[in-house]
């Protein structure tokens, strides 16, 4: 099974959890929804590099006082997860507003030794922003989307940063905190109060 781990927090509170919301002209749900992660292990089942969280924000430099918190979770048995692996994965799932995979053939009929017109690099590299469908990929049954192979969704997937998990549904998330954490979690006695 999987293990996750999510940055910024230590611990999972299920009475925080939210189920993933649109958010209009976003390719992320709405904040505060939604339950985001990355794999644990630095490689996929089939040993491909994974590019998660923690080292994005190493190489960027975003936000490293996230990384001193993070708690581990993995999905439920019976959760639905839907992965995206190349750019054509997106063509069949629901989305809020109309989208297109561009054709890139233009660039590959350039002959050799001539050079791609204005029209064709600005097709070539203007964002392409695709926005994802959650409430509806949640009503199909999809509990948690997994993207690989992020660099492949710059132009698509915009602010999807990384190799990562996106929960939709929060009921299929399994905590995995240790047991120093339940200590935590614990209310004081009347006791031990000052």
């Amino acid at each position: 099974m999987t293990t996750y781990v999510h940055y910024g927090s230590d611990f999972y509170n299920p009475s925080l959890a939210f189920r993933a919301v649109n958010k209009e002209k976003s390719c992320k749900p709405a904040e505060k929804t939604g339950l985001w992660g990355t794999r644990e292990s630095s490689n996929f089942d089939d040993g491909k590099i994974v590019y998660g969280w923690k080292q994005w924000c190493k190489d960027t430099k975003y936000r490293p006082e996230t990384l001193k918190k993070s708690f581990r979770f993995r999905l439920a048995d019976t959760a639905n997860l839907l992965t995206i692996e190349k750019p054509e994965d997106l063509l069949p799932l629901p989305k809020t507003a109309p989208w297109q995979l561009k054709d890139m053939s233009a660039l590959k009929d350039i002959p050799p030794g001539e050079f791609p017109t204005p029209e064709q690099l600005h097709e070539f590299y203007s964002p392409n922003p695709c926005y994802l469908d959650f409430e509806k990929l949640m009503e199909q049954g999809v509990d948690a989307i997994e993207l690989r192979n992020n660099h492949l969704f710059s132009r698509y997937l915009r602010e999807w940063n990384c190799d990562c998990l996106l929960v939709l549904n929060p009921d299929v998330v399994v905590s995995m905190m240790e047991e120093s954490d339940y200590v935590l979690m614990q209310p004081m006695s009347p006791k031990g109060r000052k």
